[in-house]
């Protein structure tokens, strides 16, 4: 087995590493918010999308071929043409309602159950109240006919949704109430706000650094990118450290906004470009 020694593999490992560190980071965010199903989906799209474009850059005026696009994603044609025409038809996956209420297996289920005239009261037009189990109409019959979620217990689709106050068990357990059309994977509004924020704050992270990598190849001089930190803070002394943080960050906040306020024009035209500074402050525990 080749290990982080072999000089060959010595940078792969390195690369993978850190690849992995991010990934890793970024999945316990989206667990419970986003299912892998979709996860794959949307970088499957992304990647063929950024690949295309990479090409069509390389061999400017040339088409770009799918056994191209194929050998950079490893995989058959027939699965390029599928995504590539995805892309072509479909709104970004952002404006796409059919994406967005397939997020998690128990966003599909509830808009589904509020929308599917099999599932709803022929009278009223409301979500019916189903059983629990069965074959015909039934909150099992609803999560097999809109999830991939084979071989899952029904009751834990069941638990969850309780706990987001998105349904009601009714008597002893044998039939459950629509409540609520929105599955809460957030806390709160604030912590959606949060998210938003700092994963535009990565993004914007990942251009300075595929903006460094490609810097000396067009003569261009790096964008400033630096860090500092200790792997030995005594956890005992972290709350003073934070206290200090702040009041520093704040002050160069303040530095950054005059600076930039400097070169902000009033009026905006297509010529213009984002330009700005990040700054935060982090921990992490070796124990989590």
């Amino acid at each position: 087995m080749a290990t982080n020694c072999d000089p060959a593999l010595r940078e792969s490992s390195l690369f993978i590493h850190a690849l992995e560190l991010v990934f890793r980071k970024l999945i316990r965010l989206l667990i419970g918010k986003m299912s892998l199903r979709k996860i794959q989906e949307m970088i499957q799209i992304i990647f063929v999308e950024e690949a295309e474009a990479k090409l069509k850059q390389k061999r400017p005026g040339e088409n770009v071929a799918l056994a191209d696009l194929a050998i950079l994603a490893d995989t058959d044609t027939r699965t390029i043409k599928r995504t590539r025409s995805y892309c072509e038809l479909s709104t970004p996956l952002y404006q796409d309602s059919a994406f967005l209420s397939q997020l998690a297996p128990e966003t599909c289920v509830l808009d589904n159950w509020q929308n599917d005239p099999k599932y709803l009261n022929p009278e009223t037009g409301e979500p019916m109240i189903l059983k629990v189990t069965g074959d015909e109409v039934s909150f099992e019959s609803l999560v097999r006919d809109y999830t991939s979620t084979s071989g899952v217990v029904i009751d834990q689709f069941i638990k969850h949704l309780e706990e987001a106050g998105s349904i009601e068990i009714l008597f002893g357990g044998k039939k459950v109430r629509f409540l609520d059309e929105q599955y809460v994977s957030f806390a709160s509004s604030n912590e959606m706000t949060s998210l938003k924020i700092g994963l535009a704050a990565v993004s914007n992270l990942l251009d300075t650094i595929t903006h460094n990598i490609h810097a000396p190849q067009h003569g261009e001089g790096a964008f400033y990118q630096r860090g500092c930190w200790t792997t030995r803070l005594n956890k005992e002394d972290r709350r003073k450290l934070r206290e200090l943080t702040s009041s520093f960050l704040l002050k160069s906040d303040e530095d950054a906004r005059e600076l930039i306020g400097q070169y902000e024009r009033k009026s905006a035209n297509n010529e213009q470009i984002t330009a700005g500074i990040s700054m935060f402050y982090f921990e992490e525990d070796k124990a989590a």
